[in-house]
């Protein structure tokens, strides 16, 4: 049985972060997102196809100095080819029945369980479906019996067949690629799926948890989902002592902290934080905060400083950026 993870995408909207490196090698708590989904593969996975068009030698290099314990197989897609696209171009690696995990989701899914509800219900494909409050921003399924028999992406507000949106994780027969045109970009949501409705397309709900993690809200809701399921550690290299925390919250090794932290805070390897107030936030590696700051709902790249009273809210701020004393970023883009 095989994984196909579809991590080709630019990350547009969780630049300036992506512009050096991909999306599924973003740090979230305290690894890349990719590796999540290879955590807990069970035994009836031999190996894990990467599909990769944006960042192809930095996800090659990654795979090639890390060991999973599974076969994995980088395959590069010369030019951006959609999500079913990318697929049909790693077609002649295929030998049966397949899975399809989108790169930027974390969640509670079990493959072993997925993969055996697709082959009692004997259709074309298979799609994990999750319950939101909000559809407008998904792939919305109608849904009868167990069958989807409507597939509508990104409905009007009031207009979802459902609160069941598509999960990003799939499982397929390899008569799929018959649906899938060669050589140019196709949606698997807008192009393929309506039409395997009539071939039967079923759905799989499942337990835990689920979040996508492609935006700054749901990068940051991803995290609290993750540390809310028990990620939240102090690494034994850190010093807390003369801060004050909130949990959850995760502090990498030769952090130090002297401010208020949390909750939902994660700092990355050898951050410094003054007396400042940190909430709901990521915090990459060598990143110093001075005293009086207050950072929430943001996200600041590996080595950047804020400098003393500052205030960061609702923001990414790139990698090695300066922010100056007293300075204000609210609902903001900052690149060094």
């Amino acid at each position: 049985m095989q994984l196909v993870i579809i991590a080709g995408g630019f990350g547009t909207r969780l630049r300036p972060l992506t512009l050096h490196r991909p999306k599924a090698l973003v740090p979230l708590v305290d690894r890349p997102q990719i590796v999540y989904m290879l955590d807990s593969l069970p035994a009836m996975c031999d190996e894990v196809i990467i599909a990769v068009n944006y960042g192809f030698e930095a996800m090659r290099e990654f795979f090639r100095t890390h060991e999973f314990g599974i076969e994995v197989r980088v395959v590069e897609e010369a030019k951006p080819l959609g999500t079913a696209g990318a697929i049909k171009n790693i077609q002649r690696h295929v030998r049966g029945t397949f899975a399809v995990y989108n790169g930027d989701v974390v969640d509670t899914i079990e493959l072993d369980r997925f993969v055996e509800a697709h082959r009692q219900r004997r259709g074309i494909g298979t799609i994990a479906v999750w319950p939101v409050d909000d559809p407008s921003a998904f792939g919305v399924v109608g849904i009868e019996d167990g069958r989807i028999t409507r597939f509508v992406e990104k409905p009007r507000p009031g207009e979802a067949p459902s609160n069941l949106v598509n999960a990003g994780r799939y499982v397929f027969e390899p008569m799929v690629f018959d649906f899938i045109e060669e050589g140019r970009a196709v949606s698997l949501e807008r192009d393929v799926f309506p039409r395997l409705v009539e071939r039967g397309l079923t759905a799989y709900r499942y337990d835990g948890y689920w979040s996508d993690a492609g935006t700054l809200p749901s990068y940051l809701n991803a995290q609290r989902v993750l540390l809310d399921a028990g990620r939240g550690k102090i690494a034994p290299e850190a010093d807390v002592t003369a801060g004050s925390l909130r949990p959850p919250v995760y502090v990498g090794a030769g952090s130090y902290v002297e401010g208020r932290l949390g909750p939902h805070v994660v700092l990355g390897k050898s951050c410094k934080i003054g007396r400042a107030s940190l909430s709901n936030a990521a915090l990459w590696e060598g990143v110093s905060v001075d005293d009086k700051a207050e950072i929430s709902s943001s996200i600041l790249g590996a080595g950047a400083s804020i400098g003393e009273g500052a205030h960061v809210r609702d923001s990414i701020v790139g990698d090695g950026v300066q922010v100056p004393a007293y300075a204000t970023i609210f609902d903001d883009r900052v690149s060094a």
